[in-house]
């Protein structure tokens, strides 16, 4: 066993959205922070979202109807987050228009209201006008979209971001100004002093094959859908405070949507609201919502996808089939099921603050668009409960995140007399900000800017760079997590397995044996989730 450092401030469990967010603001306010992840950052719910900013229409319409002021609230809050969020990560997040098709000159109305107040209550942290466009223009912009009943389509803006690549972004930051992050690292046991109060936790290094023992002043859990399984290690009888659902999304080709804007289908059949977005230069659908257990290899089911597939045929002109999809995920959103008030828990809105009587401190909850709200509360609630000494105060409102530096025009400049192809160059900006000139470097430096497969726009180079700078443990941590392939294309992610892992042989040293069980485990874990 090897004991890693005994004066950290804080250990974070859970390397996703709200651990990684927590990472930062801890950094950045001056405490020594360390995050451990059991698989790769971002394979859990953080990585399989709508990928979507936004207020919350849904709250909003709670709002309205029902008067209620809380509901208000969480749309004003994610309004303000949003605003940060788009600055802070100018190249992997932007506006999108979305447009919402009505069906009925009443529907028609109370859209056109909902979206007003929506503009309203953002004020001057609004990102675009609102529009109305009548049934022939609309039939235009979308021309999959059935004309019968169709009165006109209204529009407004929300944002939308790559989910993987922020939460690496996160992480780079906060690496940037001192923090440790690891990956492949499972919590498996808690220390505790003699007054029962935890006094740190062991972790086993998957890919260093060891196990480790940190002690610290305080641990945070912020391990999104598996929260209660954690609580339940420190404290066997800790009441469950997750109900988990599933969500889907499926992807299919860009021509489905005939559009860089989105759609939102606001009256499916059980009151859903369903989303069609451009991502990636192709269509992500979704998304379900549905009762389930905890699965760390959760996989869209066939009722899930078929009942997206029936509500989506139901406006489009060209049917979409099962032969359709691209690829399809399922991820478990941790929802709050019980929020009653004690000396030892704090209710911060959607989500919820809560430290056991060991000490063991949980967030819970949320969602993507106020990760950053969720860090804050965390480490505020740190200060306020004296689990720290106040040094800093949150510096995470005004911080522009790692490869977000530049604007997207200058970077095109940058990167102009590259020989490599259009989609090649846009697919580096996208992915990587600033840090596409650091992989092109290396593209040069080696003289070699061959792509991982004919079909694709992703350099060889690329690899080097997500293993050097990104993290990458793993083939399936690359395919999926680091260039989104898994999530567009599945079989396409399938048949670029075999180069991956060859150019990761050759980083790692992987001898023949370890290169086909790479291979082997890589395709196994597509198969699996996708």
């Amino acid at each position: 066993m090897q004991l890693i450092e005994e004066n950290y401030d804080i250990v974070i469990i859970g390397g996703g959205a709200v651990g990684s967010g927590i990472l930062l603001d801890a950094t950045l306010r001056g405490y020594k922070a360390i995050l451990l992840e059991k698989n790769d950052f971002a394979s859990g719910a953080s990585s399989k979202s709508s990928k979507l900013i936004h207020g919350g229409v849904r709250y909003l319409e709670k709002a309205i109807k029902g008067f209620d002021k809380a509901q208000y609230d969480l749309v004003k809050e994610g309004l303000i987050e949003r605003h940060i969020f788009l600055k802070n990560a100018s190249i992997i997040s932007k506006k999108i228009k979305i447009n919402i098709p009505s069906f009925s000159y009443i529907n028609l109305f109370y859209t056109w209201i909902g979206l007003v107040i929506y503009k309203l209550i953002a004020a001057k942290k609004n990102i675009g006008n609102n529009s109305f466009v009548n049934k022939v223009l609309s039939s235009l912009y979308f021309p999959n979209l059935k004309k019968e009943k169709l009165k006109a389509c209204l529009s407004f803006y929300d944002g939308s971001f790559l989910d993987c690549k922020m939460v690496i972004a996160l992480l780079q930051t906060a690496i940037s100004k001192g923090a440790i992050a690891k990956n492949y690292c499972e919590v498996f046991e808690f220390l505790y002093y003699e007054n029962k109060k935890i006094s740190g936790l062991k972790y086993f290094d998957k890919i260093e094959n060891k196990t480790c023992e940190i002690n610290c002043s305080c641990i945070i859990n912020a391990t999104g859908a598996n929260v209660d399984n954690m609580r339940a290690l420190d404290d066997k009888n800790a009441q469950e405070i997750l109900a988990l659902s599933s969500g889907i999304h499926i992807v299919v080709s860009k021509d489905f949507l005939f559009s860089n804007e989105a759609l939102l289908i606001p009256n499916t059949s059980d009151g859903r609201i369903i989303f069609i977005l451009p991502y990636l230069n192709h269509c992500l659908i979704g998304t379900t919502d549905n009762k389930c257990e905890y699965d760390e290899n959760i996989k869209a089911k066939d009722e899930e996808i078929k009942y997206l597939l029936d509500e989506v045929n139901i406006y489009f002109t060209k049917p979409l089939k099962k032969e359709d999809i691209l690829s399809s995920w399922s991820g478990i959103r941790p929802l709050i099921k019980s929020a009653n008030k004690s000396n030892t828990q704090e209710i911060v809105r959607e989500h919820l603050i809560i430290s056991s009587k060991n000490g063991l401190i949980s967030i819970a909850g949320g969602k993507w668009t106020t990760y950053r709200k969720m860090a804050q509360d965390m480490m505020d609630f740190l200060v306020d409960k004296n689990y720290l000494e106040k040094r800093k105060s949150c510096k995470t409102k005004k911080y522009k995140l790692a490869g977000n530096e530049e604007k997207h025009k200058d970077l095109e400049k940058l990167i102009s007399f590259y020989a490599i192809s259009k989609s090649t160059k846009e697919s580096l900006i996208t992915l990587y900000g600033n840090n596409a000139t650091v992989v092109l470097n290396i593209a040069s430096e080696l003289n070699n800017f061959e792509l991982i497969h004919k079909d694709l726009p992703y350099l060889k180079a690329e690899i080097i760079y997500c293993v050097e700078y990104e993290f990458v443990k793993k083939p399936i941590d690359f395919l999926s997590r680091r260039i989104g392939l898994c999530f567009l294309n599945k079989e396409a992610s399938i048949d670029s397995v075999d180069a991956v892992c060859l150019e990761m042989g050759k980083l790692y040293n992987w001898d023949d044996e370890r290169l086909e069980k790479e291979i082997a485990e890589c395709k196994e874990y597509i198969y699996k989730n996708f």
